[in-house]
């Protein structure tokens, strides 16, 4: 007697053949399938990994008023103003 430790379904190589959609739709439900071909496991179909989205970038200029109390960002670049300083 076998007894099966894991509830991850299958699919035969058939039913990826024919039943393509039906594969995908299970897939993209967060199901992960086990692929096997006759009484031999072949291999695992697990769902893609979402992407995380980005976190947004800081307002640096804001910060940056925040902290002199004054607007900045007005004056030229600091790599112009050395270039300007060294003649």
């Amino acid at each position: 007697m076998s007894v099966i430790l894991s509830d991850m379904q299958t699919v035969t190589t058939r039913d990826i053949q024919r039943g393509t959609r039906t594969v995908r739709q299970r897939l993209l439900a967060g199901e992960t399938l086990q692929w096997m071909s006759g009484k031999k496991i072949v291999g695992q179909l697990v769902p893609a990994a979402v992407p995380a989205t980005p976190k947004p970038w800081p307002d640096l200029q804001r910060r940056l008023q925040r902290v002199y109390k004054r607007p900045v960002g007005d004056e030229q670049p600091a790599a112009a103003q050395i270039y300007a300083d060294r003649g």
